[in-house]
């Protein structure tokens, strides 16, 4: 994910609000505690959603207290005591960033390949104890980034093609170690989720990736996006794509129960994901609401 997966903080209650960050901030502490402060720069609001999911949908409750920031000890803030979610993300979050880092070595431009070289020997050894304590998640990502390397391989490729196998990656990562109900809602959520990023991405990244003639399951059809005409196709296109893909998260956010933070979720999806887009969609379609 890359971070177009966060709360909208208007929208949301104070004591939402810091529940929220208290999460974000106890994953920053996991990844401290696992890893190393190197890992802690890799945080993402990303993986707080997937943290806070896994919370709602478990069993288990959690507890807050408030502890110093680490990196700020003027400021204190909430940390949370459900330490098997957080770990759960933070080893995803490390086996994805490797991948990643892995990905750009070979395919990505040349200031990407200068920067993966250097991050890829510290990774590497944060990679090997995430994958030995989450082996599930490590098989499922790295079986998806063979997966997508192919599919954008061949000459013409779809956007539900394209988005596929990050989203089907996403979706089995959120439903390990739930039930069988439960796993499904999950998976459709995480899939989802997974797939809106993946198509708020490519459309993100068209223009320069056209100029850099990098894969965009846009190119094909979308290649002079300079066209006003062509822009405001393609703008509309997007919206409906995305609009299609959070109907289907918010229809599996309302299949299951949540024991917490319901409606933490409901504005990460809802208004979240809706802020995402209208950021992006504004490139193409100037008159694009964004929310303030």
């Amino acid at each position: 994910m890359l971070g177009y997966v966060k709360a909208w903080k208007p929208e949301m209650k104070i004591k939402d609000y810091e529940l929220y960050r208290g999460i974000y901030c106890s994953l920053c502490r996991a990844l401290g505690r696992n890893y190393s402060p190197v890992a802690q720069l890799f945080l993402s609001y990303d993986f707080a959603f997937a943290a806070v999911l896994r919370m709602a949908a478990a069993d288990s409750g959690c507890t807050f207290s408030q502890k110093r920031c680490p990196y700020n000890p003027a400021k204190k803030c909430m940390n949370c005591s459900d330490t098997a979610s957080l770990d759960f993300c933070a080893h995803a979050l490390i086996i994805t960033v490797y991948y990643k880092v892995l990905d750009n070595l070979h395919d990505a431009g040349l200031k990407s390949k200068m920067l993966a070289a250097l991050l890829y020997p510290v990774i590497r050894l944060m990679h090997k104890k995430a994958a030995r304590l989450a082996p599930e998640v490590d098989k499922i990502i790295g079986e998806s980034m063979k997966i997508q390397a192919e599919t954008e391989k061949k000459s013409d490729v779809g956007i539900d093609e394209a988005a596929h196998p990050s989203a089907d990656a996403l979706g089995k990562v959120m439903a390990i170690g739930f039930g069988d109900k439960l796993k499904d809602s999950l998976y459709t959520l995480g899939y989802m989720v997974g797939r809106y990023v993946y198509i708020l991405d490519a459309a993100d990244d068209l223009e320069s990736d056209l100029k850099s003639r990098n894969f965009n399951p846009f190119a094909g059809e979308y290649s002079d996006i300079n066209n006003a005409e062509k822009r405001n196709e393609f703008a509309n296109l997007v919206k409906g794509m995305l609009n299609l893909t959070q109907n289907g998260a918010l229809d599996a956010l309302d299949s299951f129960e949540k024991k917490r933070f319901d409606d933490i979720l409901e504005n990460i999806i809802f208004d979240g994901l809706t802020l995402s887009a209208e950021k992006v969609l504004k490139k193409y379609l100037p008159e694009c609401e964004v929310k303030k």
